[in-house]
């Protein structure tokens, strides 16, 4: 199979025409170019990039961070990690680069960087996690009001009926009977508790489309014969 050499013009061509975020910088962060993929996620045009600091762009936070990146990079031939970068907007996305030291011949040394924006990816999967650590909680406290309904339930109905075999002393009625309610205020309350958690968690649960709820799709349509 004969070998097949890219023009400069079909390379800055795949490099423009890249869904991946394409830029190269020289040692010092200084951007040289920036294809339009990276520019628009940024909200700027590549024009407005090139000739400022990769640093710029960072997000205030780990700012502070670019100048060790600089070193790496340096003393090594790649370097590939998180960054955390701000949009023109002020958005703040988690940008995996992977980043390479290259040289062209007869010229100076320069960065050719390329990232993915998984930004909507850590979120999402914060938000799993959220949920899951809510599900948990949600969990424990059913656990926990059964393990308190229980011995309540035995005190109020002992209580009950020691009254109704007349074995509560007459100075002791209003005491058993006061405690009697107070037994119940908790059960109830705990109750009421109960049913929040239980909605919280229905509410939670994952929805299925219909075509993986056995129930919606087994339609009588879809039912085999008797």
């Amino acid at each position: 199979m004969p070998r097949v050499e890219l023009s400069p013009q079909r390379y800055r061509e795949l490099v423009e025409q890249s869904r991946g975020l394409i830029c190269t910088h020289d040692l010092a962060g200084v951007l040289l170019s920036v294809n339009r993929a990276a520019a628009d996620r940024l909200g700027y045009r590549p024009e407005d990039l090139v000739g400022r600091s990769l640093g710029d762009l960072l997000a205030p936070a780990v700012r502070h961070l670019f100048p060790q990146y600089l070193d790496r990079i340096q003393r090594g031939a790649t370097d590939e990690g998180l960054m955390l970068v701000v949009t023109r907007d002020g958005d703040e996305r988690i940008w995996t680069y992977s980043n390479v030291r290259s040289r062209e011949p007869g010229g100076a040394e320069y960065v050719l960087g390329h990232a993915h924006d998984i930004t909507d990816i850590k979120r999402s999967d914060a938000r799993a996690g959220e949920a899951e650590a809510l599900r948990s909680v949600g969990q424990l406290a059913l656990a926990t009001a059964h393990e308190i309904n229980n011995p309540l339930t035995i005190i109020i109905a002992s209580l009950q009926l020691m009254q109704t075999r007349g074995q509560v002393a007459e100075e002791a009625a209003g005491y058993v009977q006061r405690v009697i309610k107070s037994a119940e205020q908790i059960r109830d309350i705990v109750r009421n508790m109960s049913r929040i958690t239980r909605l919280e968690l229905s509410r939670q649960a994952p929805e299925l489309p219909p075509v993986l709820d056995l129930r919606k799709s087994a339609t009588p349509s879809s039912l085999p014969p008797p």
